[in-house]
């Protein structure tokens, strides 16, 4: 019997792509690693190629994945599914999706997944790094997401609750991507709860915050887990003009024995747009004990960065970044990088 995997009228897979080419030069350049790069030498360098795809089941049921082709220092290319969602929307007041999702950290880890075409700057925040580029938080779950309108009047309150396997530690042996996918090395799971309001009396104005908890099984063996706290609030600002972004989080990490680990960590950017030109500025800071017993890059880095972005195209975006990062224990670094983002 001929099985041709046909569905006669079935939905539709909508493609849409993304990809930068990037020119770096300093160790504070690298926008793919955290903190910086790793070598002083000047290089051209691919960034993400990313496959967006979309698809609508039925009116109240879709999916969305997203596929990213990228390299390290290794020079080798590596695939990754970053994103696969199913979602359920009844109504505005209650929508569920599971798959593997950007949690719901602040707002800059759900605003701006990947694709650099979307965001003003060349890269992302320390702080909001991905967990193979040695990013301090889970900012990848696998397992459900939900969230919903709240009647609030002007006051337009959503909320939003998810419950995911969360992230291995550096040096297991189910690091990976650093995303738990398939195994997970505990029981019990991350459980984050956000809430934000988008109020009318101030279009383009956003204000939110979450907390999430969980346990790190250290790879290490010293300890047998390692209690995990995310705490953020932000303050968003962003019409057809100015691009307001500020977000604080409070990193926390308890062991049985009861020492504690407290690392803040925090950024601003600012940006206005002058018809194709988007000059903008962005200071950040991470400060993360020396002895954690959990988070790979450990160390206070802060720092400006200054840019601009130039739109001549409406699916093409150059930028020019210089990146000045103080740190605690070594000498301060200088990076430059140039990017033609865009979208295809």
């Amino acid at each position: 019997m001929d099985h041709m995997m046909t569905v006669p009228g079935g939905p539709v897979l909508h493609f849409r792509g993304f990809f930068d080419i990037d020119f770096d030069k300093g160790l504070a350049a690298e926008n793919l690693s955290y903190p910086g790069g790793t070598t002083p030498n000047s290089t051209f360098r691919t960034g993400e190629f990313d496959l967006f795809m979309t698809s609508q089941l039925s009116d109240k049921l879709s999916f969305l994945s997203e596929l990213v082709f990228s390299t390290d220092q290794t020079n080798a290319f590596g695939v990754d599914l970053e994103r696969f969602q199913l979602t359920y929307r009844p109504s505005k007041y209650f929508e569920i999706s599971a798959g593997r999702f950007h949690t719901a950290i602040g707002y800059y880890n759900t605003a701006f997944h990947h694709g650099t075409w979307f965001s003003t700057a060349t890269g992302r925040p320390f702080m909001f790094y991905f967990e193979d580029s040695g990013g301090p938080l889970p900012v990848h779950e696998v397992g459900v997401t939900t969230t919903g309108y709240v009647p609030s009047g002007k006051l337009n309150l959503h909320w939003i609750a998810e419950i995911g396997n969360g992230s291995a530690e550096v040096g297991s042996p189910l690091y990976g991507d650093g995303v738990e996918n398939f195994a997970s090395d505990r029981n019990r799971k991350d459980l984050n709860f956000a809430a934000y309001i988008k109020p009318e009396w101030l279009s383009g104005l956003q204000v939110g915050g979450s907390f999430l908890t969980g346990d790190l099984i250290p790879s290490s063996g010293i300890v047998p887990k390692v209690n995990q706290t995310v705490s953020s609030i932000y303050v968003v600002y962003i019409n057809g003009n100015w691009e307001s972004l500020n977000e604080a989080v409070l990193l926390h990490h308890k062991i049985p024995d009861g020492r504690s680990y407290n690392s803040p960590l925090s950024y601003t950017q600012l940006a206005y747009r002058f018809g194709k030109y988007r000059p903008y500025f962005r200071f950040q800071e991470n400060n993360i004990p020396n002895n954690d017993p959990v988070t790979s890059f450990t160390g206070r880095y802060e720092g400006p960065s200054f840019g601009v972005r130039m739109d001549f195209f409406d699916y093409a975006a150059l930028k020019f970044q210089y990146n000045r990062i103080y740190l605690r224990d070594a000498p301060t670094q200088n990076g430059f990088e140039a990017q033609l983002a865009f979208t295809f």
